[in-house]
């Protein structure tokens, strides 16, 4: 419980500093922080890295495997994203690239898309995480390596928020034209691969 509430809290904190730090000039900042604090907006993948790192000290301090508790948290994790995905689609933020596809969605009252059809992009990552929850959920039982299955979620998002990005209006990085979240997304994968391969070897021995 004390797990749970206190990854809620740091998650939504780090997901607006994640937002600060990206969205907001420090000069802004500096001209009006409370009106940067209390806008909307938030980064999923702030509150992600700052609810792990505190739930990560916690295990630690209360001597519990963290990756018991990280395969545990794996499903939650990818069902809160595809019906946090849903609450976008209806706030009509995170939008999506303009589309001529006749499932393409308009979004009134929205500046940047009044009389655009875009890619109902919450929904395509909704979707998808609807699909690795039933695959994490499947094989939670399953005689793997501890930590194996927070690891698989790491790299089965890491490889749709990728995807994802190129339908959606994004924030450019300066590595190879790709959205920060694509970066951040990379590196996930890279770590969520290379830890796959050490448990796999680690319990093969």
């Amino acid at each position: 419980m004390l797990i749970s509430l206190t990854m809620l809290l740091s998650g939504f904190g780090g997901a607006k500093v994640f937002y600060i730090l990206i969205n907001v000039t420090l000069r802004d900042f500096i001209e009006d922080p409370v009106h940067a604090m209390i806008s909307s907006g938030r980064i999923y993948y702030g509150g992600f890295i700052f609810s792990v790192l505190i739930a990560f000290l916690i295990v630690k301090l209360t001597k519990r495997n963290f990756w018991v508790v990280a395969d545990s948290a794996a499903p939650a994790l990818a069902i809160g994203i595809s019906v946090g995905r849903i609450g976008c689609f209806l706030n009509g933020c995170c939008l999506g690239k303009p589309t001529n596809l006749p499932w393409g969605v308009k979004f009134y009252g929205i500046d940047s898309s009044i009389n655009l059809s875009l890619h109902p992009a919450q929904l395509y990552e909704s979707i998808t995480m609807l699909f690795i929850f039933l695959f994490l959920w499947r094989i939670r039982k399953k005689n793997l390596p501890q930590g194996c299955i927070f690891s698989i979620y790491l790299l089965a998002w890491g490889v749709e928020r990728f995807i994802i990005e190129f339908f959606r209006i994004t924030t450019p990085s300066p590595f190879f034209s790709l959205s920060v979240a694509q970066v951040i997304s990379l590196v996930i994968v890279l770590f969520a691969v290379y830890n796959l391969v050490r448990l796999i070897k680690v319990g093969e021995k």
